[in-house]
């Protein structure tokens, strides 16, 4: 534990005047980067030679009673950490939390409606599985393995995966468990057209967060009314209990599950090679600091692999909560221009435009719907989608609220809509009109965080046959999908652009 006032003092004062970065959030996680590796400075480290000569440093081991630990630590310049955090764009989309060490473990915990277990005749109240089937809120099926039948009423679909909800209302044999029925060979249950394989499909507890059941805590005065899904389509059903049954009825249990994740960090590494009359020639000839400059070289290689891999797993994860939005709710908001009426026939490239804010606006409005924890405050696209958001920002026949600039070669972020940052991926192609809209939310909240450990790490070393330096940098972190459901914090749609294009 560390004392972070302290921290602040000692590092705010030369984080600022050596990158000029103001963001009290980018302070804040690279004060304590640098506190941590101020600590790791200060222990002694040996470095390594060749491999096929000596012994190597081989896999980390932590120390025990009867054996000596792999040691070695790689020095770290702070510097260059810093310059790497500077010039990544992914940093502005996720949340950072150093880490101390190369691993940890993340610890989350979620409730469920419980009232028993699914391997216990102690049955649950309520459970989902991945089947596919018709079914009617509040009518009862009948589940069917060579152990015994359950009755299940159904509740309503999942709001994250669609997975349908089922309440056990009794069992054939009381001793019969929910593992024995779904997820059985053989085992089938009813529908409204007819029976539905459930063999392959074991039932999990519902999650009371995400799918919020009405019914669970009281199901109209007589506590006998249907109980319904996370959806609000049956509302007169959600009344309360009168005093005489409330007070002679037991209350319904829920449960609390823990769960842990192990982090890992990973490594990002390269290096390079000049000679000596590389570093003395072009020094005397043109003053140029050729090692400085592979450093640079290296360290930009580091930064755009970060960059790439923090935006591919947003983008992975944004295209999955569009997936299972379809699912759920059957609304897809890919925005296919080619089959709009054409310019000249109520349409032109003003509206074109102005679709896609549309889009990205109703995209920003389910994750904060399906997440649950704010609105979306990022976008990132490409040059193409993001030059027509330049174009049309100052369109007077139906503003809208942004900032995005009209200036030429913006490199990254081109403004704000409706305050949410626009990003421009400079590695996307034109024609790669994906559009990612996402939450950064605070460090407790689900989604995407890196956690680095090493940042940048630099070693220079001097070959034994040619006398010449080679440097080497290392960047060592984990990006951690964290929370039961991080897909909700991103949603990724695409922009199908017509043959006269949208800009």
């Amino acid at each position: 534990m560390i004392n972070e006032n302290e921290v602040f003092e000692d590092w705010f004062p030369l984080i600022e005047s050596k990158t000029n970065i103001v963001d009290p959030y980018k302070k804040e996680w690279l004060a304590k980067y640098s506190h941590y590796h101020a600590l790791n400075e200060s222990s002694v480290h040996s470095g390594f030679q060749t491999l096929d000569a000596l012994n190597g440093m081989g896999q980390p081991l932590a120390p025990t009673r009867t054996a000596n630990g792999s040691g070695d630590k790689f020095p770290s310049l702070l510097p260059l950490a810093i310059q790497v955090a500077a010039k990544t764009v992914g940093f502005d989309i996720v949340p950072v939390i150093p880490m101390p060490g190369p691993t940890g473990v993340l610890t989350y915990l979620d409730y469920v409606y419980a009232g028993g277990k699914i391997d216990s005749d102690h049955r649950p109240l309520v459970i989902k599985t991945a089947i596919s089937g018709t079914w009617t809120v509040g009518t009862s099926y009948t589940a069917t393995s060579g152990a015994g039948n359950l009755t299940v009423a159904f509740v309503g679909y999942s709001r994250i995966d669609a997975y349908p909800i089922f309440r056990i209302t009794a069992a054939s044999v009381s001793t019969l468990t929910v593992a024995q029925v779904f997820g059985v060979a053989g085992a089938t249950v009813t529908s409204d057209a007819g029976s539905v394989a459930i063999d392959t499909n074991p039932a999990t507890l519902v999650a009371a967060l995400e799918d919020h059941v009405a019914g669970f805590t009281g199901a109209g005065a007589d506590d006998t009314d249907a109980w319904n899904g996370p959806f609000s389509e049956n509302p007169q059903n959600n009344y309360p209990m009168s005093r005489e049954v409330g007070e002679s009825s037991y209350y319904r249990s829920m449960g609390l599950k823990t769960f842990t994740k192990f982090v890992e960090a990973k490594t990002y590494q390269a290096a390079a090679s000049v000679t000596t009359e590389q570093i003395q020639d072009l020094n005397k000839q043109f003053g140029i600091d050729v090692v400085s400059m592979v450093e640079n070289a290296l360290v930009n290689e580091v930064s755009q692999a970060i960059n790439k891999h923090i935006l591919g797993r947003a983008f992975a994860l944004g295209l999955q909560n569009a997936t299972e939005f379809a699912a759920a709710e059957g609304q897809s908001l890919n925005l296919d221009l080619t089959s709009l009426p054409t310019v000249g026939q109520f349409e032109n490239l003003q509206t074109f435009q102005r679709r896609i804010f549309s889009k990205i606006l109703a995209a920003g409005s389910v994750v904060a719907n399906r997440g649950r924890r704010g609105p979306a405050n990022f976008v990132v696209t490409n040059a193409q989608v993001a030059t027509a958001i330049q174009d049309i920002s100052q369109f007077v026949a139906a503003p809208f609220a942004n900032t995005a600039t009209q200036n030429n070669g913006s490199l990254y972020p081109v403004g704000t809509l409706a305050g949410m940052t626009v990003y421009v991926d400079q590695n996307m192609k034109w024609t790669d009109t994906r559009v990612l809209v996402g939450r950064k939310g605070a460090d407790d909240e689900p989604g995407l965080k890196f956690m680095p450990y090493m940042m940048a790490e630099s070693i220079q070393t001097i070959a034994e046959g040619t006398m010449s330096p080679k440097i080497a940098v290392k960047s060592r972190y984990a990006l951690v999908e964290a929370g039961f459901h991080p897909q909700t914090m991103y949603l990724a749609f695409s922009v199908i652009v017509p043959t006269g294009g949208i800009v």
